[in-house]
């Protein structure tokens, strides 16, 4: 469960905070929106893998996940931040069984594919997915970039006798998503997340595996995801730029 004392470190770290643009969120805003996110119990990947496979089929509340992304997918019209770079790639699996002769259409189940099969996915991967529209609100309100900490927020206030800056309708384009954008946001980043778990019977060998089935959180609001602040050597916030690293 994430305690306090992130709230707290973050409260250190992410100091005198002021908005450059309309919209861009407050350092408030910020720690209000973690609370938010974390009034449920909020899990690392293993514990929250744990309590997903344990909860009622009936279940209707949501949970939260704190979590490291290690790799990223699109899936159809889905992005998927995983928490660990899967053994196999769906790829690979399918080239080596074409060039074997067998069919992998997943419509005929030819091959022991059946229909529902989840291809290159291990039940220890823990994946957030996003569909398309969320993460175009995410890239497009800046909900997700880390206050601004330090020499940069301070030169920013500099400006603010001046009041906020505020971007004339038809001057903002807008950003749109995409895999590569969707890489450049999240991989490497830890992140906080609530939603709707979805538990799948993954294939383990040959066998499907309905006891550790593989754990997916469901977000469908950009305000239910954020980036927690990146830290150099010496310990100390710095500003990253999700789009510009």
């Amino acid at each position: 469960m994430i305690k306090p004392a992130l709230f707290v470190a973050a409260a250190s770290a992410l100091t005198l905070l002021t908005p450059s643009t309309s919209k861009a969120e407050s350092y408030q805003q910020y720690l209000e929106r973690l609370r938010d996110i974390c009034s449920v119990e909020c899990l690392e990947p293993r514990r929250f893998q744990i309590a997903a496979r344990k909860r009622s089929s009936e279940a209707v509340d949501d949970m939260a996940l704190v979590m490291d992304v290690v790799e990223v997918r699109a899936s159809g019209d889905k992005f998927e931040l995983h928490n660990i770079i899967s053994d196999s790639s769906a790829l690979v699996e399918l080239d080596l069984l074409a060039s074997a002769g067998i069919d992998t259409s997943f419509g005929s189940g030819v091959g022991g594919r059946t229909r529902n099969r989840v291809a290159g996915r291990s039940p220890e991967v823990v994946v957030i997915e996003l569909d398309k529209a969320t993460f175009t609100d995410i890239l497009n309100t800046k909900n997700l970039l880390a206050p601004q900490t330090g020499r940069a927020a301070s030169e920013s206030g500099e400006s603010e006798g001046k009041g906020i800056v505020v971007e004339r309708d038809g001057e903002t384009k807008m950003v749109e998503a995409s895999l590569p954008r969707l890489r450049s946001y999240f991989r490497n980043r830890r992140v906080v997340v609530r939603g709707q778990p979805r538990l799948t019977p993954v294939y383990v060998g040959a066998r499907l595996d309905r006891r550790r089935k593989q754990v997916t959180l469901m977000v469908d609001n950009a305000e239910d995801i954020a980036l927690l602040p990146v830290y150099d050597e010496n310990g100390e916030a710095v500003i990253v730029d999700p789009l510009n690293k």
